[in-house]
């Protein structure tokens, strides 16, 4: 007989992994656009999503699908609620992530990502600190990044 372990989960956590499952194959198939449909309806969920970002083990038709999100939320309340989470992201281990992460920074439109990007000024990667470079430049048209 079966062990139905599943049923031991309380129901938010079946609920996360499960938008979890649907937002990764959404976006792993071309599908961004139902992902922040849904996102724009429920702002919670763009937890997912960041998730996903700081997942290495996340595909790049993932990853190319949470870019478009990104895009699609520019400058947006939705984008500007996540800088402490980007911020944190620009710090991760890898580098695909910490330059993702400075790319989003510099797309939220917030001020409150400019520390996070100077401090990726000095990261070892050198397409985090171009990337960073230009996140700020976007952040400060003005006063460009000194180096």
């Amino acid at each position: 007989m079966a062990n139905n372990h599943w049923r031991t989960f309380p129901r938010w956590m079946l609920e996360e992994h499960e938008i979890e499952l649907q937002f990764n194959a959404q976006l792993a198939t071309g599908r961004a656009a139902e992902v922040t449909a849904r996102i724009q309806r429920e702002p919670a969920t763009l937890q997912v999503v960041l998730a996903l970002l700081g997942n290495p083990s996340t595909a790049l038709s993932t990853r190319i699908g949470i870019g478009v999100v990104m895009e699609d939320l520019a400058e947006s309340a939705l984008l500007k609620s996540a800088v402490a989470t980007l911020g944190e992201l620009s710090q991760h281990p890898d580098v695909t992530i910490r330059s993702d992460a400075c790319h989003y920074l510099g797309l939220s439109g917030d001020a409150h990502a400019i520390p996070f990007l100077q401090a990726c000024l000095h990261d070892q990667a050198a397409e985090v600190h171009d990337v960073a470079t230009d996140a700020l430049a976007t952040l400060t048209p003005d006063n460009p990044p000194n180096d």
